[in-house]
């Protein structure tokens, strides 16, 4: 690419700071409604408040003296959204009796926590977080006699089990055992690890070996559907669950997963195209987003000992999506995607 990318993503946070951050309100609002919003006031849902906070943080390793000072402002904002009663965070912002609690955004607040601690050494993000992580712990279906065989729920009310929920919280329960020792860090991987080995148990479609995207607690019959999120995120989890164990079936399955992400012949792309030079992944960006982090996670982890062909693989469509974004979704006049 013809830019620094470090310097383009701390561009791209600065942008969207300005744009969204409402000092009067303390939160993340649009001038009008879209994607992610709700209600007259155009506040985002906690979802994309997460990301948010998490590009707030990831920005400050690069540059401390402008995203370091805003880490604070952001979280207090995405506190908001966090039920008392229930240690979860809603949606949208709590009020009494809010339960529409999902453990994948919650799973996205968590790893936003730790993450933010991690860069500050603050010990409130750090027991933020590990809360938050239990709560996610105790959203696992643990019901011998259900069809889905494990699996974390996606909602605190609904039965569906879903691949992203279940690999985020394994990436959110890894994050957290970087920060904690002895029994309670054994537990997490061992918890993280149940969660990716149900993946692969009930998850992988046997022909192409892609990943489905859940089923419900006591059905057989999976939602065949394959979002790039759902194999970006079980790819991350994987390389977490290798740097801490070093087994070596994931190396194998990483492996899998990587070549399944990066095959043009394959469901994830748009097959449209005879000429596979067109092909590219089908999903909006915010999806893809976590294929990428999922891939370089791969690289970072396996490019020494992972095939050459599989991790050159992975650069490539990495530097091809991200060129792809950089000349049909960016806006000049303000300088977001």
């Amino acid at each position: 690419m013809s830019f620094d990318n470090n310097l383009e993503g701390v561009n791209i946070t600065r942008n969207m700071w300005y744009a969204f951050w409402n000092p009067e309100k303390e939160t993340f609002t649009s001038l009008k409604a879209v994607n992610g919003t709700i209600g007259g006031e155009n506040k985002f849902n906690v979802w994309s408040v997460s990301v948010a906070v998490h590009a707030i943080v990831d920005a400050a390793r690069v540059a401390p003296e402008f995203a370091g000072p805003l880490i604070d402002q952001a979280i207090k904002a995405m506190n908001k959204y966090r039920s008392p009663q229930y240690g979860g965070y809603c949606a949208f912002e709590n009020y009494d009796g809010n339960n529409d609690i999902y453990y994948d955004d919650d799973a996205q607040v968590a790893s936003a926590l730790i993450c933010a601690y991690e860069v500050t050494r603050n010990q409130e993000y750090l027991k933020l977080g590990k809360d938050l992580v239990h709560f996610l712990m105790g959203g696992y279906n643990n019901d011998k006699n259900s069809k889905a065989g494990g699996g974390m729920k996606w909602h605190v009310s609904k039965d569906y089990c879903n691949t992203c929920t279940t690999s985020e919280c394994a990436i959110a329960a890894m994050r957290l055992a970087k920060f904690v020792s002895g029994n309670e860090q054994r537990e997490l991987y061992e918890y993280a690890k149940k969660c990716i080995n149900w993946v692969f148990d009930k998850m992988i479609d046997p022909e192409d070996r892609l990943v489905w995207d859940g089923v419900g607690k006591d059905s057989d019959s999976p939602d065949t559907m394959k979002y790039t999120y759902n194999i970006g995120t079980t790819l991350t989890a994987v390389c977490m669950l290798y740097q801490y164990d070093h087994d070596s079936i994931w190396v194998d399955r990483s492996k899998l997963l990587a070549e399944g992400a990066t095959d043009r012949g394959r469901w994830l792309f748009c097959r449209d195209y005879g000429d596979w030079k067109k092909r590219f992944w089908r999903d909006p960006s915010y999806f893809v987003q976590l294929l990428i982090e999922g891939l370089a996670d791969y690289i970072e982890t396996f490019g020494n000992i992972g095939p050459e062909q599989t991790v050159n693989c992975c650069k490539n469509e990495i530097i091809r999506h991200l060129s792809y974004f950089r000349k049909y979704n960016f806006d000049p006049k303000d300088g977001l995607y």
